[in-house]
């Protein structure tokens, strides 16, 4: 069996897997905190993949850009779980690559296989566990909906030759339903000139969800870096799953100030993703120079805000990340970003970008705003 998120492909793994899965086994700080000893050589890799990593409903955790495993991830059967589990219940462990932690790809794929073990499996609960002090794994957990349940103390670990104390999390299959739905916040981040109102209209989209509009007061990308910050670790603080909406340069802002961390998933709608490129733009339609922008620090135009050297340094020496599931909406006649800067940027990060013939950059006609519809209600839905 093979399934696919946003970013990841997780499929059964291969003997031609066992170079990759050496790099990233061999490294102490994965296996061991994990239950297993680091991998010896590619062989031992190669060992493990046909005598463990075979099992059933085990599966490669790969980027969909290359296929390649990175990690695994694996539903346990009653017979074989770490703690006692009914027979219509399931185990999942998972492991990912210390190059891959921190960018959400282990939830990503953990929320992928609960919905094949409730929808599919027909179980009516799922465990997992991890050993004291794996701070990482459990806050995974959570994230994932899982909820404490209890601790076993002095547990051999036949693999390392100890003895642990193992804390097991759960969630049933009702929590899951439930929890897809409410334990979830929407923030809605607007462009220059709009304002956190507009997130009404994207409320019946999400039903049972909270959806905030974001009022931020900054004008310019060093004050909004920590102002959505602050923002968004709030959310973080009472969700498990956020959803940002974001227009124009309210995405830029949000990609700026780092938040990728806390984020599920991106809608970026006319989204400005190259500020360098866009200002240079500017510079041009002001028929001024760089150098002239440097000498005069601040320059007035009629058609936007004042050109300032700060501006365009401060977008030089901060290059956006964002490694979120991001779809991305873009109208063919926006005089902002060119098709060819949206479609450089969409491959960057893996974005599926749907373009709207004729749709501007501030979507506003009966329309484009129908088309911006139909457009989140399908991605929604998927």
């Amino acid at each position: 069996m093979r399934f696919e998120t946003e970013r990841l492909i997780l499929r059964p793994w291969t003997e031609d897997d066992a170079e990759s899965l050496f790099e990233y086994a061999k490294d102490p700080a994965v296996g061991p905190i994990a239950g297993w000893p680091v991998h010896t050589g590619v062989e031992n890799s190669r060992e493990i993949i046909r005598e463990i990593l075979s099992a059933d409903e085990t599966y490669a955790v790969c980027l969909k850009e290359d296929n390649r495993a990175i990690g695994s991830v694996g539903l346990i059967p009653p017979a074989q779980s770490h703690t006692k589990s009914g027979d219509d219940e399931i185990e999942i462990g998972y492991w990912i690559g210390v190059p891959f932690w921190g960018k959400g790809l282990i939830p990503e794929a953990v929320r992928k296989l609960q919905e094949h073990v409730f929808l599919d499996l027909g179980c009516s609960a799922m465990w997992c566990g991890y050993y004291d002090g794996n701070v990482k794994s459990k806050k995974c957990q959570e994230k994932c909906g899982f909820t404490y349940h209890h601790t076993e103390e002095n547990k051999p670990c036949v693999l390392m030759g100890d003895v642990r104390t193992e804390h097991f999390t759960r969630i049933t299959k009702d929590e899951w339903l439930i929890g897809r739905k409410t334990n979830e916040a929407v923030l809605y981040i607007h462009g220059k000139g709009g304002n956190a109102g507009e997130a009404e209209h994207y409320r019946t989209f999400f039903p049972g969800r909270d959806v905030y509009g974001f009022d931020y007061k900054a004008e310019n990308p060093w004050d909004a870096r920590k102002e959505f910050s602050d923002k968004v670790a709030e959310l973080a603080e009472n969700y498990d799953r956020i959803v940002l909406i974001a227009v124009s340069i309210g995405a830029y802002f949000s990609m700026n100030a780092a938040i990728g961390k806390f984020i599920d998933k991106a809608f970026f709608i006319s989204p400005i993703v190259n500020m360098e490129k866009l200002i240079l733009d500017m510079i041009n339609w002001a028929g001024t120079s760089e150098r002239e922008l440097e000498k005069r620090k601040i320059i007035p135009v009629d058609f936007g805000d004042d050109l300032s050297w700060d501006y365009l340094q401060y977008v030089r020496n901060h290059k956006i990340s964002w490694n979120v599931p991001t779809e991305i909406l873009y109208g063919s006649a926006d005089h902002l970003q060119s098709m060819d800067t949206i479609q450089e940027f969409a491959t960057k990060i893996s974005a599926k970008l749907t373009i709207m013939e004729g749709g501007e950059h501030w979507f506003h006609t009966d329309e484009q705003m129908s088309f911006l519809d139909q457009w989140l209600q399908t991605k929604i839905s998927k």
